[in-house]
């Protein structure tokens, strides 16, 4: 049973976002800050709806990730599909760490964009501090395919990261 579900992102999400977003806990490892207001955050979920910008080719899928029982928000995963590839992300909010709602959450992100779409390489990019994450993607079969020193420079101190990579065959 599946104790969580996706749904798409809308705008109207800022509301039940806003607050799990808040939490300084979860940008120890990336360059981004917590939401400045609810209506700042509605303003970014205006612009992600989009699916992508018209100049470009990639398409932005975003969901939130809820909670089967009370469909409570606790976090969000998203995609970036370009051509045949995709870069993926999540984010969960740090009250449901380790609860295994990451790993659910990123199989039924695959999911969608393998059996919706024609993709073949997902690639992920971790900060290579973030134990957490890294064996997330172990996990879900993504393998290390480089390091990149010096990636990012946020909050005071040099990030490295690591690349992962996850080949489609089909058999998902």
């Amino acid at each position: 049973m599946n104790r969580i579900f996706l749904t798409a992102l809308r705008p109207e999400d800022a509301a039940d976002m806003f607050s799990g977003l808040s939490d300084e806990r979860a940008y120890r490892f990336i360059p981004d800050d917590p939401p400045v207001s609810p209506e700042a955050l509605r303003d970014r979920y205006v612009f992600l709806s989009a699916g992508g910008r018209p100049d470009t080719n990639e398409i932005w899928l975003n969901w939130i990730i809820r909670r089967t029982a009370d469909q409570q928000a606790v976090g969000y995963t998203q995609a970036t599909l370009t051509g045949k590839e995709a870069l993926i992300a999540y984010h969960i909010f740090p009250d449901f760490w380790r609860q295994g709602i990451a790993t659910q959450a990123m199989t039924l992100t695959l999911k969608n964009i393998f059996d919706c779409h024609e993709i073949r390489i997902v690639r992920a990019f971790v900060d290579t501090r973030n134990a957490a994450s890294i064996a997330l993607l172990k996990t879900l079969g993504f393998n290390l395919t480089r390091t990149i020193p010096d990636a990012d420079f946020f909050k005071g101190s040099t990030s490295h990261e690591y690349e992962f990579k996850l080949e489609h065959t089909g058999s998902r």
